[in-house]
């Protein structure tokens, strides 16, 4: 079972692309760990920003009655991907992973595949 701290470096050192990774509560929106980001990606501001499109989602689906989960959101930039996996173990309601990938060097299925291995392993 990997912490917050390690499953971030896991993040940042196995997912091809990645500029950063962040663990979010979405019921504050306040950001457990992260690492990376850039001048212009500042992953704070990121993990709030991203809390509203949670929580969005799980309202509409609420209201729509779906009984389902949602296991990630994907946001297509010009340049980037942002993926956003809602974890769903034991502890892990109301936490998600946030990836801010560089689209040029990234392999979006990969990366889906890695950031659920990691999600797999990592224990809050």
């Amino acid at each position: 079972m990997a912490n917050t701290e390690a499953a971030l470096k896991e993040s940042m050192s196995t997912i091809e692309g990645t500029i950063g990774v962040a663990l979010v509560d979405y019921s504050s929106g306040m950001a457990l760990g992260t690492l990376g980001g850039s001048k212009d990606l500042d992953l704070s501001v990121a993990a709030a920003g991203n809390t509203d499109v949670v929580r969005a989602k799980v309202r509409t689906m609420e209201l729509l009655g779906l009984k389902d989960e949602i296991e990630d959101i994907l946001i297509t930039l010009g340049s980037q991907y942002h993926l956003i996996r809602l974890l769903t173990g034991r502890n892990q309601t109301g936490l998600f992973l946030y990836l801010a990938l560089d689209k040029t060097r990234a392999n979006l299925a990969m990366a889906r595949h890695q950031l659920k291995k990691i999600e797999a392993e990592l224990e809050v």
